[in-house]
């Protein structure tokens, strides 16, 4: 049996032997399965129908016939699809009819995604012995937070036969959730996986095969047991946040035993895959639509109240994966982005030195949700070195990329415009590229006046889609001067050869006045086209290769010589 600490997949050279498939009572292939436990195999929903018998064989293990199985109707989750189009469900637990040993079986793990290298296995067709294919975790869909998977190649594109296999994260090894649908249609490029953590959600008693830290701290979860009133305003900023909108570090103050406090625990219990079940989603279900965050928004909410920033880090590896190790450094190797929600900051163990955990969990791209429980100087210096200053930073960067655009890039491709045409097929990139430095020049007047209410945190996006729009201008202006250099420096290149070429020539045509005189024509015309501004390439080209090749052809001798 796989326990903790030990991998799901020794080797992607054999066959793991909880790998099920799953067959018809006339042994076609229908779907694959994780064995859990004995007589428990995890699948996706499609693959089977309650009350219809089913085959299940373990193709790993030699010598083991296939047993009979079924799914009960409250052990199978059917898919559903809401009016936006968002699936939720298509899980299923197979009984078997006969146990199968215990040692093949495996367990699930709770790990944050999405991201990441994994490798699922399954049965295409025409293949019953099964095959690995590579995949790459992309991002979270819809309500239900089933998530992407980007094959490696074209051809690990998960068929049909890939239903309800196990998914496995290449980092630790461990069984991170199963294969649900494939894109359907020309040009698919994904399939979909359901996490372990929403798989719990549908099927709570899967718990037992589980392994891995959860999500949410008990202390920042509610329950039935619990009410409070909604703070709608706080609600609305939380959810935001955790949709990814705004600045991506986000602090607050919330004293405990609040409205605010409940407030938090509500967004905290949503924004995870694994307690955001079919029971909370309806008793908030009259909640403004505004104040509901997506499924899988944090990957850790976590209470610090009394907590090292070494307990705390411990914490966030653990969810994220990453190998025991003590040093620091090891948040180098952090999946990121890492969405975490930090409580009772003022009260952690060493406040400084959390502070200093998250301030490099920022640079690292982390999105951050800091709460504190009181005001004070703690929530000022978070305040002022998480969001203030660094959004300051941005904004000022934003200026100098403009001003650079407008008043340095834009001036040196009009130079050099000046200087030389286009080459074929670049004229557009260079269009563009003036284009751009003409919208630059008003974003640059619009971001000089703007009200103060554009620069603040939770306006953040509209600085995102400045700094975004601004790269791509400079990235196209410098490519269109790049490709200008090239045919300046080529125009250099001809003006050196021709220079070079018409005192050989004068030399080699010695007394023939008209060879003399036709040389210098095709050597005039030639230097007329290099300095002509701007200059047409192609055309100096083609005449300094008119003049080159008359100086070089032999000469014919006088006339009549034989």
């Amino acid at each position: 049996m796989t326990c903790t600490g030990e991998r799901a997949v020794k080797s992607r050279l054999r066959t793991p032997s909880w790998i099920a498939r799953i067959e018809s009572p006339d042994g076609r292939v229908l779907g694959a399965g994780v064995l859990l436990a004995p007589d428990r195999v995890l699948t996706a929903a499609h693959v089977v129908v309650p009350g219809r018998p089913y085959a299940v064989r373990l193709v790993g293990v030699r010598g083991l016939d296939a047993v009979a199985a079924g799914v009960r109707a409250d052990e199978h989750v059917p898919q559903q699809q809401d009016a936006s189009g968002d699936r939720s469900g298509d899980l299923a637990l197979l009984r078997l009819a006969t146990p199968l040993p215990a040692e093949h079986t495996t367990r699930l793990y709770r790990l944050a995604s999405p991201h990441g290298p994994v490798s699922m296995y399954g049965f295409p067709d025409g293949d019953d012995g099964g095959r690995w294919h590579g995949a790459t975790l992309v991002a979270a869909r819809g309500r239900d937070s089933q998530v992407q998977l980007r094959p490696l190649t074209p051809g690990e594109l998960a068929a049909p036969g890939f239903s309800g296999g196990g998914v496995v994260d290449d980092t630790t090894d461990r069984v991170i959730g199963v294969v649900l649908s494939v894109d359907s249609g020309p040009g698919s490029a994904f399939s979909y996986m359901s996490p372990t953590e929403t798989i719990l959600s549908h099927l709570p008693q899967v718990a037992a095969w589980t392994d891995g830290a959860e999500a949410v701290d008990p202390r920042l979860r509610t329950g039935p047991d619990t009410a409070g009133a909604l703070d709608v305003p706080f609600a609305t900023e939380l959810a935001s946040w955790s949709r990814g909108e705004g600045w991506p570090v986000l602090v607050t103050v919330v004293p405990a035993h609040s409205d605010r406090a409940w407030t938090l625990r509500r967004a905290v219990t949503l924004a995870d895959r694994e307690l955001r079940t079919r029971h909370n989603t309806s008793v908030f279900g009259h909640d403004p639509p505004e104040t509901v965050p997506p499924a899988g928004a944090h990957d850790l909410a976590l209470d610090v109240k009394g907590l090292t920033a070494a307990e705390v880090m411990d914490r966030i590896a653990a969810r994220l994966g990453v190998p025991d190790d003590p040093r620091p450094e090891r948040l180098g190797s952090l999946r990121v982005p890492l969405a975490a929600v930090l409580v009772g900051v003022d009260e952690a163990a060493e406040p400084g030195a959390l502070l200093g955990l998250v301030d490099r969990l920022a640079r690292q791209g982390a999105r951050l949700l800091l709460v504190f429980r009181r005001r004070g100087e703690g929530l000022a210096q978070a305040t002022e070195s998480l969001v203030d200053h660094p959004l300051r930073d941005r904004w000022s960067r934003l200026h100098r990329e403009l001003d650079r655009i407008v008043d340095e890039l834009g001036p040196a491709l009009d130079r050099r415009r000046d200087g030389v045409l286009p080459g074929p097929g670049t004229r557009h990139l260079l269009d563009q590229a003036e284009s751009g430095v003409r919208r630059t020049r008003m974003l640059r007047a619009w971001v000089a006046h703007s009200p103060e209410r554009e620069r603040e945190p939770r306006a953040a996006d509209l600085l995102f889609t400045f700094e975004d729009a601004a790269d791509r201008r400079r990235q196209r202006l410098e490519q269109a001067i790049g490709l200008l250099d090239a045919r300046l420096r080529r125009r250099e290149e001809l003006l050196g050869r021709t220079g070079a070429e018409w005192p050989l020539c004068r030399q080699r045509a010695g007394t023939d006045g008209d060879r003399v005189m036709e040389a210098y024509r095709l050597y005039e015309d030639a230097l007329a086209l290099l300095r002509q501004t701007p200059c047409d390439i192609e055309r100096a080209e083609a005449a300094v290769e008119r003049f080159v090749g008359f100086c070089s052809a032999p000469d014919p001798g006088p006339e009549g010589t034989p």
